[in-house]
């Protein structure tokens, strides 16, 4: 259910060209919980959403003294409840926990430029970079209705690419972002699609037989033109050749936005079919289908059939990055992450020693949060399982246990790392990760079921010993023995029960 609290927020007061800040307690909010619960947006209310997280930005730069707000991120935008955008007063003690909150590491390596590690400095460029990264947020946590148009969208990643300084140039304020983000209009279309498409064959038609007419017209005319209109009409072609390879390099720079895009709905928002849309995009069909091919499989968690077509795509794959990778930690994460996941539904050892590799590499990387060292420890221990290293797989299943915080998904570590011991051989250290978890998870039958049969397999151990920790269980816990796994124990181990007395026979 979406929660509605309230928030300490900066007042922005016009005056003139001055704005004065004053601070105003307002029930809303904020935009990141607004998106999870608002995944789908009328196109009107996503332009008039950016033009007002924009405007109360630039109405902050101008403030006396030109102060920079410093925290531009969803979680420090707030939607109050009669529609108005503002920002959190950040100086508020109310506001404590969310400051707390955006200091931590995957706050910080996803809203700050990858040189920036703190949240220490204050300048309109980190500002604006900022707002970038929320425009980008919103684009990749919610649709349009209707969807936005290929220009719409191609408008709003050179938004997004600019604020980043991704192609080179940057925006000097926030005023000329304001300018070019896109206009609401309402269309009355005259025309139906079929009438549209009629008059654009008309228009192809009357084209081609103007090139054709131009052709032969050039042909007769060329046997007597001088050789100064001759050079001249080379020197066109030439500058004509340029405008390709500047169209080639405009190609190269969209192709990335939208590849950036798809690589956010793919690994950060678990969006494929979003990711699949934006790899429609791409002029680079071959990148596109190679990536597409990936997605698939790691959506179905299955290798396609054609198992040496799949490798030969994460090859292409790995091939084509290597250089992209090199730009920024940013991208080198997004292309491990992408290799890791492909080569993690194969089970041969060269796949398996490839994921190994690739989660080291990643590991070293500072540009890390802990959703994604979480996946890596993920793929990691399971190559491990399929190299037979149980023990390690173990050591990193425990690694995993400390980040994990549910508890159903914490009782399934350790009955997990139980296993991972036995199967090394190591049942004492299977024994003491069973005691452990039955101390955290008390109501939990089938680690003590597990802790139960350990005992009883392990000759070291006395039957004594067997019988009193049977019965304790047993009276904390009066189902234990309704249980079909205790029915098998006691046939299996000749384990008797009287009143409240038990006896284990062998």
């Amino acid at each position: 259910m979406q929660q509605k609290e309230s928030y300490d927020v900066l007042r922005l007061i016009e005056h003139g060209q001055i704005c004065y800040i004053s601070s105003e307690n307002v029930q809303g909010r904020t935009l990141a919980r607004y998106l999870k619960y608002h995944p789908v947006m009328e196109k009107k209310e996503m332009f008039l959403l950016l033009k007002a997280i924009a405007e109360q930005l630039e109405l902050i730069h101008r403030c006396r003294g030109n102060p920079c707000y410093q925290y531009v991120n969803p979680y420090s935008i707030i939607l109050a409840e009669d529609g108005r955008v503002y920002f959190l007063d950040m100086k508020a003690e109310t506001n404590r926990k969310q400051v707390v909150f955006m200091q931590r590491r995957d706050m910080r390596e996803y809203f700050l430029p990858p040189e920036e590690n703190y949240y220490q400095n204050a300048s309109k460029e980190l500002d604006i970079y900022g707002l970038g990264k929320t425009f980008q947020y919103i684009l990749a946590s919610s649709e349009t209705e209707p969807h936005l148009n290929r220009w719409e969208e191609h408008r709003l990643q050179s938004i997004i690419s600019k604020t980043m300084g991704t192609k080179g140039s940057y925006y000097q304020s926030v005023s000329e972002i304001q300018k070019q983000i896109p206009k609401w209009k309402e269309k009355v279309n005259k025309e139906s699609s079929g009438d549209k498409g009629k008059r654009r064959w008309k228009i192809y038609i009357a084209l081609f037989f103007a090139v054709v007419a131009a052709g032969y017209m050039l042909i007769q005319q060329r046997k007597n033109v001088p050789d100064g209109i001759i050079k001249e009409q080379q020197k066109a072609t030439s500058n004509a050749n340029t405008e390709l390879r500047t169209d080639s390099q405009e190609n190269e720079k969209r192709d990335e936005e939208y590849l950036e895009l798809a690589l956010a709905y793919f690994l950060n928002v678990g969006n494929v079919e979003k990711s699949r849309i934006c790899l429609n995009e791409l002029t680079n069909k071959e990148l596109a289908e190679n990536l597409k091919m990936l997605i698939g499989a790691y959506e179905k968690q299955e290798c396609p059939e054609d198992v040496r077509k799949y490798k030969e795509s994460l090859a292409y794959l790995e091939k084509v990055w290597k250089k992209r990778s090199k730009i920024s930690e940013e991208k080198q994460k997004q292309e491990i992450q992408c290799l890791i996941r492909g080569y993690g539904l194969l089970d041969d050892e060269d796949s398996v020693e490839k994921v190994l590799e690739l989660v080291k590499r990643g590991m070293q990387t500072d540009y890390l949060n802990d959703p994604v060292k979480k996946e890596m420890l993920e793929y990691q221990a399971a190559a491990c399982e399929k190299k037979k290293t149980e023990e390690e797989a173990a050591k990193i299943y425990t690694e995993l246990l400390e980040m994990e915080q549910e508890d159903g998904n914490r009782e399934m570590l350790y009955k997990k790392i139980a296993q991972l011991y036995e199967a090394a051989g190591r049942c004492d250290m299977a024994m003491d990760i069973c005691i452990q978890g039955i101390g955290e998870l008390k109501e939990s039958k089938e680690l003590k079921l597990m802790h139960i049969r350990f005992m009883c397999a392990d000759p070291s151990v006395s039957r004594e010993e067997c019988s009193m920790k049977i019965k304790e269980y047993v009276r904390d816990d009066g189902q234990l023995p309704d249980q079909e796994e205790f029915k098998k124990l006691q046939k299996e181990y000749a384990i008797k029960m009287e009143g409240e007395e038990v006896w284990v026979g062998r």
